[in-house]
């Protein structure tokens, strides 16, 4: 009866083990999705700050082009003076604007970068931690099911009788 216990006792830690391993295998494929997800984020990130910059450079074109024309039509030199350093400070601006469009970007998209590799680990360290879990369970289970095993030759004399203490 102990050898069947025994080998239950092995059967146990074997399936205990292989559900370890595929849970952390498991949490290792979400974690590559989760990288693969945050990537196509940062990838997108990137792309949404360049068409913004874009645009952006884009609106302060149109408003630096009517400003010009506005000093033109009014007589005024644009290249000279005070309204040279005003279309340079406008300038100096729009510049500055588009820059922090793109920087945000730039930063969303490190961001999420940063969240992929962290993702990837995570997915890297539970399948680790799954093979440790699993060998442990086996061996256990091993350890229990010998012990079984080497119990099952003690304490019985056979026939259900005490021979202790008989001349």
């Amino acid at each position: 009866m102990a050898i069947i216990a025994g080998a239950f006792a092995l059967l146990g830690a074997a399936v205990s083990a292989y559900s370890a391993i595929k849970q952390g295998e498991q949490a290792e494929a979400v974690g590559k999705y989760n990288a693969t997800v945050a990537r196509q984020q940062a990838e997108s990130a990137r792309r949404a700050a360049d068409a913004n910059a874009e645009t952006q450079r884009r609106h302060y074109e149109r408003i630096l082009g009517a400003q010009r024309a506005r000093y033109e039509a009014s007589g005024v030199i644009g290249s000279e003076g005070s309204p040279l350093l005003v279309m340079m400070q406008s300038e100096e601006e729009a510049a500055l604007d588009v820059a922090r469009v793109r920087y945000g970007g730039t930063a969303q998209a490190y961001g999420l970068e940063a969240e992929a590799r962290l993702q990837r680990q995570q997915g890297k360290f539970a399948k680790r931690q799954s093979y440790l879990k699993a060998t442990g369970t086996f061996l256990s289970g091993v350890g229990s099911a010998g012990g079984m095993y080497a119990g099952a030759g003690k304490g019985s004399t056979g026939g259900g009788y005490d021979l202790v203490g008989t001349v």
